[in-house]
């Protein structure tokens, strides 16, 4: 379990960057930004590879779980996980779901921590999902203090048009997930 937590440490670390202007503008100045996206991208796949490869050796081991939930919790949580996808498509697909959310990702990460938590009680579980939902918290009391700051309201052409992709792209691909991808993915099968 040690290489999920280095690796979740890292990844998540790495994504507080942004959040401190100053440091990130001095690197930058200091190396270039093109080396600087490039050092970044690569601490951010070290991050990504080291939890995913450590989460699989952590459900190797044989631990006792934190806490267990009665099987009803699943249907919540699969409920809980279609707007997770609807946001993340409305990060890229701006529209209103976009505007009323300030970050839709930050919020589809809470939801989705939240949502494999109620269901996940191992440790490795929930040092990963638990160590999302921390970072997302954390990620979005930084971006109120940025709110505060910048009082602009942005404006998305074609907003509801937008939305309706987002929607209807975040069903399909959520349908896929508990279908298929799921398993495919992660080795676990959401409908068994």
């Amino acid at each position: 379990m040690t290489l999920l937590l280095v690796g979740l440490f890292i990844f998540l670390g790495i994504h507080f960057v942004p959040s401190f202007p100053g440091f990130r503008d001095s690197v930058v100045q200091r190396i270039g930004l093109n080396p600087y996206r490039a050092i970044y991208s690569l601490i951010v796949l070290t991050g990504l590879f080291s939890m995913i490869y450590g989460f699989v050796l952590a459900r190797e081991e044989d631990l006792f779980p934190l806490y267990v939930t009665p099987f009803w919790l699943r249907h919540l949580a699969m409920t809980l996980l279609l707007p997770v996808f609807i946001l993340v498509f409305a990060k890229f697909i701006r529209g209103n779901i976009a505007k009323w959310t300030k970050d839709p990702v930050i919020l589809a990460v809470k939801i989705w921590a939240i949502s494999h938590l109620l269901v996940n009680g191992e440790p490795y579980s929930v040092a990963l999902f638990g160590g999302f939902l921390v970072w997302a918290i954390l990620a979005r009391i930084s971006l109120k203090k940025f709110d505060r700051k910048n009082t602009a309201v942005e404006e998305f052409p074609h907003a509801l048009r937008n939305d309706i992709i987002s929607v209807v792209l975040g069903m399909l691909l959520y349908g896929l997930f508990v279908w298929k991808l799921h398993a495919l993915l992660i080795g676990m099968p959401i409908l068994t």
